[in-house]
């Protein structure tokens, strides 16, 4: 493949890489699309359903399935509806009004809506490490007390302003309105064309900092933390279920003067091990939503490695002072689609989470064997009866 440099887009100076683009976006980005969105659309309802939330984790994937949606659905309008709009250029094409509202207003958005949007999912990805390591690290009573709905939403909250706020400059500094010849959004040249200073602090210092390496540097600390508190918890556990074994071994050598005492013991045990068994469910599920977490965050970081690897390539590009080349392109669209398989394949974690799915399943092929049985015996009466009539007229 040629690596030569192309200044502006693909299809001013490449039809050839414009196509191969085009056929990444229809062949792999669509398909993978449409998929994500039924998987989350079905994940949604599983962790909707239960009548009550009890707690502020379900807030955090809520918030996260939304964005999932509303990130694959904006990632899609961004990369094919350009293209799209293209070819409905006359009068008698069936989407030129629409077309032609896309190219006045909506061009110039979608592009800083993808991006805001990108920084409010992987924050809220970020967060949610955050919180599952404070669940795991604090102590059971405290962390039930404290883990609430209410906190869980003014903390999302608080995160999406100042992640709106601070994506404001995007739509303020670098849009403008024309009014003539007609009303019309575009860009402004000297903010997004010119390598200026806003341009160079925003985009390739603070913009990679902030919604790529700082986050992604958030979600691996805790994750490992969180996984090391949770293999001390299990061998703190397992140290304390040798002493317990150790201590009912004693107490079965003990005399048969302390018969009545052991038989106490013995009752207030019981309740203390139904008690035991509450909590060690409790924990059982705590363990299961845990490692849920961990394993989707862990699957965010390996498929966003394509995209860490672009922006470090953004920035060999800067001080080189060189142009993007086929390759580059190629492997950007390339990220975006393992972008969009990342926010699919959260939605099969969150129904390993909520295992609401399985129980669907379970009972649908319950439902369906019932019916069966019963269409199935429902037609062997007759010819029982017919086999019957048979038997009585030959005797």
């Amino acid at each position: 493949m040629n690596d030569s440099c192309y200044y502006h887009e693909p299809k001013v100076h490449d039809y050839e890489l414009y196509y191969l683009l085009s056929s990444i976006n229809i062949y792999l980005l669509l398909p993978l699309s449409l998929v994500g969105l039924f998987a989350n659309g079905s994940a949604l309802f599983c962790l909707c359903s239960p009548p009550k939330i009890v707690s502020g984790v379900l807030v955090y994937l809520k918030a996260l399935l939304i964005l999932d949606h509303v990130y694959i659905i904006v990632s899609l309008a961004n990369s094919m509806l350009p293209d799209f709009c293209d070819g409905q250029h006359s009068v008698e094409n069936t989407f030129y009004s629409f077309c032609l509202f896309e190219g006045r207003f909506l061009r110039n958005i979608i592009p800083r809506i993808y991006q805001t949007v990108v920084m409010l999912h992987i924050w809220t990805i970020a967060a949610l490490s955050a919180h599952r390591y404070w669940k795991v690290f604090s102590r059971p009573v405290s962390a039930r007390s404290n883990d609430t709905i209410f906190r869980a939403r003014v903390l999302l909250a608080i995160l999406f302003l100042v992640i709106v706020a601070y994506r404001v400059p995007s739509f303020v500094v670098e849009l403008q309105w024309k009014w003539s010849p007609i009303v019309r959004i575009q860009k402004r040249p000297e903010k997004t064309e010119t390598l200026s200073p806003y341009r160079i602090v925003f985009y390739s210092i603070l913009d990679p900092i902030l919604s790529h390496f700082l986050p992604f540097g958030q979600m691996f600390i805790f994750s490992v933390l969180t996984l090391f508190e949770i293999m001390k918890r299990q061998r703190r556990q397992r140290l304390s279920l040798s002493s317990q074994v150790g201590l009912c071994k004693l107490r079965r050598q003990s005399s048969e003067s302390s018969q009545k005492i052991k038989a106490n013991n013995c009752s207030n045990q019981g309740f203390k091990n139904i008690e035991g068994n509450c909590i060690a469910g409790r924990q059982k599920q705590e363990y299961r939503a845990t490692i849920s977490i961990v394993l989707m965050i862990v699957i965010y970081l390996l498929l966003h490695s394509m995209s860490l690897y672009n922006l470090g390539r953004k920035w060999e590009l800067i001080i080189k002072h060189k142009c993007p080349t086929k390759t580059d392109y190629i492997r950007s669209h390339i990220g975006n689609v393992l972008n969009v398989l990342s926010a699919s394949v959260n939605a099969f974690v969150f129904i390993a989470f909520t295992n609401r799915m399985r129980d669907y399943i379970r009972a649908l092929i319950r439902k369906t064997s019932r019916t069966f049985s019963s269409n199935l015996g429902s037609n062997e009466q007759p010819q029982n009866a017919r086999i019957l009539g048979n038997r009585t007229s030959l005797i």
